[in-house]
């Protein structure tokens, strides 16, 4: 016959694995070792005021992070705006000098500039032409209103391309007059990222009037950035968000 079963042995170890089993999903559970994390709470604590980013504890995330006149680099907070220690860590249209990124120049001794325009002081301007025939071009008669566009953007409105629209045709009608379109800016921002902002918008602008029929070669693209910005608010920033029309000889 079969010995009965010890009842308070089965007792204890259904107690055993059961605290084992406890024991393990607490250990699951607990909170990594700093400097190691899952989120950013596990880095704010124990005098701790940091960002988790790949699972490690780090100064910072974003230049937000950092104080002000800091730039977050590589997840350290370093004195300096747009700091950086090589061209990797600049945006694409940048390179890093003295460690700081800087606007790359647009053209030198190996880029050049395209048909129509000059190397100036590592810009490309645009080139003084003779005018063959002056009485074929006289001067506007058109009132163009300059197209504007919202914060940090390129991008055309409604009410841009239908301004656009009614400068193609007054534009079509002179036959010969020439333009530059002016790329500006507001005053928020470096004056490279200003600069290069204003010439994005004025290529937006000049490739839109080239679809509605106007001849490339009588729009050339220029920008001041924010060099005469004068809004203090959101509505003068507005007006200085646009692309003026400059009459070429």
């Amino acid at each position: 016959m079969r010995p009965p079963r010890d009842r308070s042995k089965l007792s204890l170890v259904t107690r055993a694995l059961a605290l084992a089993a406890l024991t393990l999903g607490v250990a699951c559970t607990s909170t990594p070792d700093y400097p190691n994390c899952e989120n950013d709470q596990h880095c704010q604590r124990d005098g701790h005021h940091e960002f988790c980013v790949q699972r490690h504890c780090q100064q910072c995330r974003a230049t937000s992070d950092c104080a002000e006149g800091q730039t977050c680099l590589r997840n350290r907070c370093v004195a300096g705006v747009n700091a950086c220690e090589g061209d990797n860590d600049c945006l694409v249209n940048q390179l890093c000098e003295n460690h700081r990124c800087v606007q790359r120049p647009e053209c030198d001794s190996v880029r050049t500039c395209p048909q129509g325009r000059r190397c100036d002081a590592g810009r490309c301007v645009v080139a003084e032409v003779s005018d063959e025939d002056p009485v074929e071009n006289r001067g506007s008669q058109c009132t163009l209103e300059p197209p504007s566009f919202e914060f940090d953007d390129v991008a055309l409105n409604e009410s841009s391309r239908q301004q656009l629209q009614r400068a193609a045709e007054c534009i079509q009608r002179e036959r010969t007059t020439r333009y530059v379109l002016i790329g500006r800016a507001d005053p928020r921002g470096t004056t490279e990222y200003n600069l290069a902002l204003g010439e994005r918008r004025a290529r937006i602008v000049q490739r839109y009037l080239v679809s509605l029929g106007i001849l490339p070669d009588r729009l050339a693209v220029s920008s001041e950035g924010s060099e005469f910005a004068s809004g203090t608010d959101e509505a003068g920033w507005r007006r200085d968000r646009r692309v003026d029309f400059r009459l070429r000889p």
